[in-house]
């Protein structure tokens, strides 16, 4: 849950300047991301579901596919059905990036994890998006990054790849 400020709560002009940003961000910057992440080889849900994997669980974890359902039903309209569709795309060659096994707790329940390729393909994933990254944002320097990094944290939670170097 993000902290309280110190400062007196946003007022309109302010949250009215932030929301300006929302479509340019969302498909100029977001969609364009995606796009180059996905490299013309997944779906944008079928990145999403790599991205979800190793963001929750890392490398090796296994992830409940019913918990894969819920997260990415946030972000998608997406049906159980679809994500059993893209899943078993994900698991089959050639793009094997997943494998799932019955879970040993439960026999009724999915679990899932990145294979090797599908952790070698997240790190193409990575690259990707700092590439763009770094065409799209040259005229900033560290210290403005930080500080938007500092606000979206402070707005959002941590950021899930924060972790890695």
């Amino acid at each position: 849950m993000p902290r309280k400020s110190p400062d007196a709560p946003p007022d309109r002009a302010n949250t009215l300047d932030l929301l300006g940003f929302f479509y340019p961000i969302h498909y100029r910057i977001g969609m364009e991301l995606e796009r180059r992440m996905c490299q013309g080889q997944l779906s944008r849900q079928q990145a999403a579901i790599i991205w979800l994997i190793e963001s929750e669980v890392g490398a090796h974890g296994w992830m409940r596919r019913k918990e894969i359902e819920r997260l990415l039903s946030d972000w998608f309209e997406s049906r159980n059905s679809h994500v059993t569709h893209l899943l078993r795309e994900l698991a089959e060659p050639p793009l094997a990036l997943v494998t799932q096994r019955t879970n040993p707790d439960c026999a009724r329940e999915k679990l899932v994890a990145l294979t090797d390729n599908g952790r070698a393909h997240f790190d193409t994933m990575i690259k990707a998006g700092l590439d763009y990254f770094a065409e799209l944002f040259p005229h900033l320097g560290n210290k403005e990054l930080q500080d938007g990094i500092r606000f979206l944290g402070r707005a959002f939670g941590t950021p899930s790849l924060g972790k890695r170097s």
